[in-house]
């Protein structure tokens, strides 16, 4: 972690050599180019390259942005037109070049919740902008092959046509898992790829605190999504954090990516048993197809019916922390009993060498008894 003194002194030093102007809005640095009005903010704290990338970000200030319009040139001019036709903009290229060339620079672009992330180094930014300015080709490209019907966008019927109820729509828990996970593997491999063993797993170690890549890189996220994300990836096995109280923490970072087959299931609430019971004795004794009972609350649910359901998901939530918690206990207490195991098998080991040295030391005393009867010098 770089401290925010070094920040600022590069910051300082860029703008004032480039002409830029600087300002603190927001507790980050806000440059603006003063010539052609492009901005760029930095955050106050640095991880692992960030300064270069930092610098990388001041200087592309320099340039216009990436998908403003060519300037008009005469028809006459057919060097001028031949250039302009090279011109590395957007605007020439297709959604597919464009989402091509985002890849190979680092960036991870993905759509959750009807919006478009795009997580990557400082240094990809200007094709992070290029997608922005794009987002609802690339929003279409990148969800055309999959069902457009979220979770959630269900039709509420108009209330006396004067109000429409709106469900928003849930975020994609497991491509913002990938999606970090991505992430936190590039920094390991720019700290060195150095392997670390989880429980006989092993994967790269990574020093750095986890909050600050998620607000830098997803600053969108709120706290309860955060904390299902990094509760997702710990319950896969992707990350593990094997020293907390270290500064930085050390991580566990695992070499591949892989779902585990692990299913969420926490935004559906249980259904009322009673209605269960009812449903099933009604299927035995009728061949009349019975609705499947209700798992989401009705659009028009008071405050106890919620404060209720609310109160369910909070149980939910405490009851899969203390099953992880067990978890962990029980591979702490399988790790103790190989350690055991290990010790026992050196106890055996050091009294079989013991008993091999008595035994030697009883041959010794017996050939010099032998040496000495004779007159000889002991062995």
């Amino acid at each position: 972690m770089t401290n925010k003194s070094d920040v600022k002194k590069l910051v300082e030093a860029e703008t004032e050599r480039l002409g830029f102007t600087m300002q603190l809005a927001n507790g980050k640095f806000l440059i603006t180019n003063p010539k052609n009005g492009r901005t760029g903010e930095i955050p106050m704290q640095a991880m692992g390259r960030g300064l270069d990338n930092y610098k990388t970000k001041i200087r592309s200030l320099l340039h216009d942005h990436p998908t403003k319009p060519s300037p008009m040139v005469a028809a006459t001019d057919p060097a001028t037109t031949e250039e302009a036709a090279t011109m590395p903009r957007d605007t020439w290229w297709s959604v597919e070049a464009l989402l091509a060339a985002a890849f190979s620079n680092g960036l991870r672009p993905y759509v959750s919740g009807g919006n478009l992330h795009t997580p990557g180094p400082m240094d990809a930014q200007p094709f992070a902008e290029m997608l922005q300015a794009r987002k609802d080709e690339v929003i279409a490209h990148l969800t055309k092959n999959t069902n457009t019907a979220t979770e959630g966008d269900t039709t509420v019927p108009k209330i006396g046509d004067t109000a429409t109820v709106v469900r928003s729509k849930p975020r994609n828990i497991f491509a913002d898992a990938e999606a970090l996970w991505g992430l936190l593997r590039d920094a390991a491999r720019e700290q060195g790829d150095k392997p670390l063993t989880n429980g006989g797993v092993v994967g790269v170690q990574w020093q750095g605190a986890l909050s600050q890549i998620i607000k830098g890189a997803c600053p969108d996220w709120d706290t309860l999504h955060e904390q299902e994300v990094r509760q997702y990836l710990n319950r896969t096995e992707h990350t593990r954090c094997h020293r907390p109280r270290a500064n930085p923490p050390v991580w566990w970072i695992a070499l591949e990516w892989n779902d585990g087959g692990l299913t969420i299931t926490k935004t559906t609430p249980k259904p009322d048993p009673r209605t269960v019971t009812a449903a099933t004795a009604a299927k035995t004794t009728t061949k009349t197809p019975v609705p499947a009972p209700e798992t989401a609350p009705p659009a028009t649910a008071g405050p106890a019916l919620r404060a209720l359901i609310g109160f369910e998901q909070a149980i939910q939530h405490a009851e899969a922390e203390r099953d992880e918690a067990v978890r962990e206990r029980d591979m702490a207490r399988a790790e103790l009993a190989e350690v055991r195991t290990d010790r026992d098998n050196l106890l055996v080991e050091l009294g079989e060498v013991k008993a091999d040295r008595d035994q030697a030391k009883a041959e010794l005393a017996a050939i010099n008894a032998v040496f000495a009867r004779y007159g000889g010098d002991s062995a």
